[in-house]
């Protein structure tokens, strides 16, 4: 496996004496990636209070209860046999999370989904600032469903990082020995309107058969140079790259989707058809994105020393 420090984002409950159930979920599934591959973990906890964008605050930190608990995780993974530490930052989870990327302390960040017990509201946006800004790949957990990862699904548009993708999920497919589900949706060009309600003639036919052959084509073109650990199941559709994934994750009753995400050179963090964003409500599974490698993260270099 290619994570060698994985950052893990942990928020409490409201209560403070727990972690939250997407937090809970987000170690679990570190704790599983870092076990085969000796890959360190940092739990990062927030002592941010996000409120309203106007009305930002520092709260004063956990309770002595919050930092048994937070505590407790690095000895949880330490019964694992793995290394672990704990890092109370002051700053947004997102912004810190980034900016230990940017430090070259994670090249993996892994955060729970959706928590109502912490605001789910402020955990989505959270979501949604890592997709948009992290450098490193960004593994957003469901909180529930399975842990393990008997079905992989990764999606590729053909472009490096989309064959990227292809090749992370079949590491992660091969570590936790399930199967790969290979999703490619090739367009369908303007000049071939086809209503499903008629019958196309046979010289649209013929045409949408030869665009569908040389698809599948490149596809296996592409398979053929990655040399992936499990051999792949090919799906192949015509149609919008949002609709063809999220119809195939829940046909395969997916585990983990796995994506690129396509940004615009010279403007940094911009993301243009971002489908990842849009499918991260989309899909009952959860959702591991990375980016191309020219990408630019927008944040700013991190200060010096910024740790709680």
């Amino acid at each position: 496996m290619r994570f060698r420090r994985i950052l893990v984002g942990v928020d409490l409950a409201l209560a403070g004496d727990r972690v939250t159930f997407g937090s809970a979920r987000a170690v679990e599934q570190a704790l599983r990636l870092a076990r085969p591959s000796g890959a360190e973990i940092v739990f990062v906890h927030s002592t941010w209070a996000d409120m309203h964008e106007e009305d930002q605050a520092i709260r004063p930190g956990p309770s002595a209860e919050g930092t048994h608990v937070l505590e407790g995780l690095v000895a949880e993974a330490a019964a694992s046999s793995v290394r672990a530490r704990l890092e109370l930052v002051r700053e947004r989870a997102w912004l810190e999370l980034i900016r230990a990327v940017q430090r070259g302390e994670g090249d993996l960040v892994i955060v729970g989904r959706h928590n109502q017990e912490a605001g789910g509201a402020a955990m989505g946006g959270m979501a949604r600032k890592l997709l948009r800004k992290c450098p490193c790949p960004v593994w957003i957990v469901r909180p529930e469903g399975r842990a393990d990862l008997g079905t992989v699904v990764a999606a590729t548009d053909l472009t490096a990082v989309g064959n990227r993708a292809v090749e992370l999920g079949g590491e992660l497919a091969a570590t936790g020995g399930g199967t790969l589900h290979v999703v490619h949706a090739w367009p369908l060009p303007v000049r071939l309107p086809v209503l499903p309600e008629l019958e196309p003639p046979v010289e649209t036919r013929l045409e949408l058969q030869a665009l569908e052959s040389s698809a599948r084509e490149r596809l296996e073109t592409a398979l053929r140079s990655m040399h992936l650990p499990v051999e792949p199941r090919t799906h192949l559709s015509c149609g919008a790259a949002s609709v063809v994934i999220r119809e195939s994750v829940a046909r395969l009753d997916a585990d983990l989707l796995v994506m690129g995400t396509v940004s615009r050179g010279g403007i940094a963090g911009l993301l243009l058809g971002n489908t990842a964003e849009r499918l991260l409500d989309r899909v009952s599974c959860s959702l591991l994105t990375i980016k191309p490698r020219d990408f630019v993260s927008p944040v700013s270099a991190p200060p010096a020393g910024n740790v709680a």
